[in-house]
C-alpha cells in the first residue's frame, strides 16, 4: 500500500513538467522538438513519431486541390459553425488529402469479375497518404492546434502518414485468410518484388503492409491494392497481378480464380428468387 501511495505521488509530481514537454515539444518551431519528442530511439518509439524527410516536412509545400476543396466545403456545411464543431471534419479532411494523393487509381487499367459491380471512378484514399505540411493546412483551415490533428492521424491506421508506392498493397493476414495461406501469398510478393512487409520497391511502384481483416474472407486469400480487392490468389496468380500492374497491363478485380461473388462449386443455392418483401422505406422521400 505505502509503494502504491509512493508511487501516484510522484506521478501527481511528473505529471505537469511530462504534459509540458511533450506538448510544447510536438507544437514548437521545428529544431526545438528534438529534445522533448526523441527522448525514445526512433527504433522502439513506433509510427506515432514523425521523421522528416526531402517529401514530408513542415516546409514541403502543400495546397488542396480543386476537387479537394468542394469536398472540404461540402464536408464543412454537415457541422456547427463552432470551434468543436469544425473539428468534427479533421477526419473527413485528413481522408480528403489522401484521395488528393492517390495519384495511381486514375492510371490502373481494371475491369470487373462481375460487371454487375459498383463503379468507383474516384480515388477511394487506399493508394494515398498524409503529409505533415497537410495536416498543419488541416489544422489552419478549422482554428484547432497541430496537436488536435496528430492525435487523429496517429491514431487511426487508415491514415498513411508515410508515402507510399504507386500500388499499395495491403495483404490480409487474419485468421481466414492465413490458414487458407495469407503468408504464402506474402512471401512470394516479397519474394518478387525483392521487399518485406512495411517496405516500398526501390522503382517506388510496391509499398506492401500486412493489415487486419479487409472484410473478404470467404474468397480468402485476398490482398487491397489501393481501393482494389484481388481475391482466391494463388502465388501464381499474384505474380501475375503484380506484373499487370507493373506493365500497365488490364487487371481483373474481385476473384482470380473465375469465380462468381463467393459462391460455392454447386453455384447459387439460396435466394433463387427476387425476395418478397418487406422493403426498405424509400430513403430519398
Amino acid at each position: 500500500k505505502f509503494a502504491v501511495q509512493k508511487s501516484m505521488s510522484i506521478l501527481r509530481v511528473l505529471q505537469p513538467v511530462l504534459s509540458h514537454r511533450l506538448r510544447h515539444g510536438v507544437l514548437a518551431p521545428r529544431g526545438q522538438q528534438v529534445a522533448a519528442l526523441r527522448t525514445t530511439s526512433s527504433r522502439f518509439a513506433g509510427t506515432f513519431l514523425h521523421h522528416d524527410t526531402p517529401e514530408n516536412a513542415e516546409d514541403t509545400p502543400f495546397e488542396f486541390d480543386e476537387e479537394s476543396e468542394k469536398e472540404i466545403a461540402f464536408t464543412l456545411s454537415k457541422y456547427p459553425d463552432t470551434l468543436q464543431g469544425k473539428q468534427s471534419a479533421i477526419m473527413p479532411m485528413l481522408w480528403i488529402v489522401q484521395q488528393q494523393l492517390d495519384k495511381a487509381h486514375s492510371a490502373i487499367k481494371w475491369k470487373k469479375a462481375d460487371p454487375g459491380a459498383m463503379d468507383w471512378p474516384k480515388s477511394q484514399g487506399g493508394g494515398g497518404w498524409v503529409p505533415l505540411a497537410a495536416m498543419h493546412k488541416i489544422a489552419d483551415r478549422l482554428g484547432c492546434s497541430h496537436m488536435d490533428v496528430y492525435e487523429v492521424s496517429t491514431f487511426f491506421t487508415m491514415y498513411n502518414r508515410d508515402k507510399k508506392g504507386s500500388f499499395h498493397i495491403q495483404l490480409c493476414a487474419t485468421t481466414p485468410c492465413m490458414v487458407c495461406g495469407a503468408y504464402d501469398i506474402m512471401h512470394t510478393i516479397e519474394a518478387h518484388l525483392g521487399i518485406k512487409a512495411g517496405e516500398t520497391s526501390q522503382d517506388g511502384l510496391f509499398t506492401l503492409t500486412e493489415v487486419e481483416c479487409l472484410g473478404a474472407c470467404v474468397n480468402a486469400p485476398m490482398i487491397q491494392v489501393n481501393d482494389m480487392f484481388f481475391e482466391n490468389l494463388t502465388p501464381e496468380t499474384t505474380v501475375k497481378l503484380l506484373d499487370d500492374l507493373k506493365e500497365g497491363r488490364e487487371v481483373i478485380v474481385g476473384p482470380q480464380n473465375g469465380l462468381k461473388h463467393s459462391e460455392g462449386p454447386l453455384g447459387r443455392t439460396s435466394l433463387l428468387e427476387p425476395p418478397r418483401g418487406p422493403y426498405c422505406r424509400d430513403l430519398s422521400a
